[in-house]
């Protein structure tokens, strides 16, 4: 199996933290995420796009700039301003556009199986699902779907490739 190209991240859950800062207004990016992203962007030369369910008024965009990885994101799919959600078809070909490489050449990376893992496998994406805790019960992982705890758990399979 190749590196991919572009990684593609869920927001929620994914690369965020468990808790909300009320200075930003929203969760946080994990400190850990963020590291892995920036080696995955900066090392690796991975194409980097957020695709992320969001609420009206909602924006992922401080919550990154404090991170200081705002600047990783080549684009941000974000669905409230798209009027476009994950798990509808068109968001996908959204991230597909944003990619700007083949689809077997993206990594999706998200903490929700359907949205994140089997509808990206279906447009011909590679998944993979972060899940500290591993599988919920009558979960099943997709065949070529990776099963991870944390974006970091990515930097070593990243490494193998």
């Amino acid at each position: 199996m190749n590196t991919p190209d572009c990684l593609v991240t869920d927001f929620g859950s994914t690369i965020s933290a468990d808790h909300v800062d009320h200075e930003l207004g929203q969760k946080p990016v994990d400190p850990a995420a963020a590291t892995a992203l920036r080696t995955m962007h900066d090392r690796h030369g991975m194409r980097l796009v957020l695709a992320s369910n969001t609420l009206p008024g909602e924006t992922r965009w401080p919550a990154l700039q404090k991170a200081g990885i705002d600047d990783l994101f080549a684009v941000a799919l974000l669905s409230y301003p798209l009027a476009v959600r994950k798990p509808e078809p068109l968001f996908y070909r959204l991230v597909l556009a944003a990619a700007e490489v083949p689809p077997e050449r993206v990594l999706f990376v998200g903490d929700h199986l359907h949205h994140d893992v089997v509808e990206p496998l279906t447009h011909g994406m590679r998944a993979a699902l972060v899940r500290p805790l591993g599988l919920d019960p009558g979960e099943t992982l997709p065949n070529g779907a990776l099963l991870i705890e944390h974006v970091r758990d990515l930097l070593p399979i990243l490494e193998a490739m």
